[in-house]
């Protein structure tokens, strides 16, 4: 009986352990929104629905440092006519130097004037193949 005992109490915490579960993905990069320029007051703040013709501040966050010295930043607009997101256009994009003293974030504003979904990536300008990270934000 005990043997029956230990070898379930040994299967159920291997199990819970996570050696047979998948694991969680981890943060590495993120970008966030925000219709005020982020301070410690209003980096809580974050909001993903703008007006037309607002400044749209958004904070790129990385938990490494970022090694490239450009990033890309690229905004485009989505439809959804076909029941899933489809790219329309490109509404922004812009090339930014990494400043080093400050190499995990990057923050900067932008305005659109057009309502929609859009989808924003940043990419690291020798690789724009793949995205380091997507965020997408609606104007009305």
């Amino acid at each position: 009986m005990k043997k029956v005992l230990i070898i379930l109490f040994l299967c159920v915490s291997v199990i819970t352990s996570g050696y047979l579960t998948p694991k969680a993905k981890k943060f590495k990069a993120g970008i966030i929104f925000n219709s005020e320029p982020f301070t410690r007051e209003t980096a809580g703040n974050y909001s993903k629905r703008f007006d037309r013709g607002q400044r749209i501040y958004w904070l790129f966050m990385s938990k490494k440092d970022i090694k490239a010295q450009y990033i890309k930043v690229q905004v485009i607009s989505a439809t959804h006519k076909t029941g899933f997101a489809t790219i329309s256009g490109i509404a922004y994009t812009h090339d930014y130097k990494i400043d080093k003293t400050s190499p995990h974030y990057f923050t900067d504003y932008f305005v659109i004037h057009s309502p929609g979904h859009y989808y924003m990536q940043i990419f690291d300008r020798n690789m724009l193949f793949k995205p380091i990270t997507i965020a997408d934000f609606y104007v009305r």
